[in-house]
């Protein structure tokens, strides 16, 4: 049990360098990271949120689910993100 939790542990560790030098450096997909989460309820509830996200399917393939802690694009993604940014902007006028 404790060799689970060390790996659980050792996966938030990543997530959250991953989501450090995504916003340190800029990049647009801090907000796939977590980076909403962090910034507005703390790292408590960061962790939470990832490790929720990081339930494990025993059995699935390499090819049906991506790694713990790869970063997916979704498709259409981009458009997305303009309606929500369309909706923001449209209730803050």
């Amino acid at each position: 049990m404790a060799e689970g939790n060390n790996r659980a542990g050792a996966e938030v560790d990543v997530s959250y360098e991953r989501l450090r030098a995504a916003v340190l450096s800029g990049a647009p997909d801090g907000f796939r990271l977590g980076h909403g989460v962090l910034a507005t309820r703390g790292v408590a509830a960061w962790i939470g949120a990832v490790s929720s996200l990081r339930a494990p399917t025993p059995g699935a393939s390499e090819r049906s689910h991506p790694s713990t802690g790869e970063v997916v694009a979704l498709p259409n993604a981009h458009k997305l993100v303009a309606v929500l940014a369309q909706m923001t902007l449209a209730h803050a006028a």
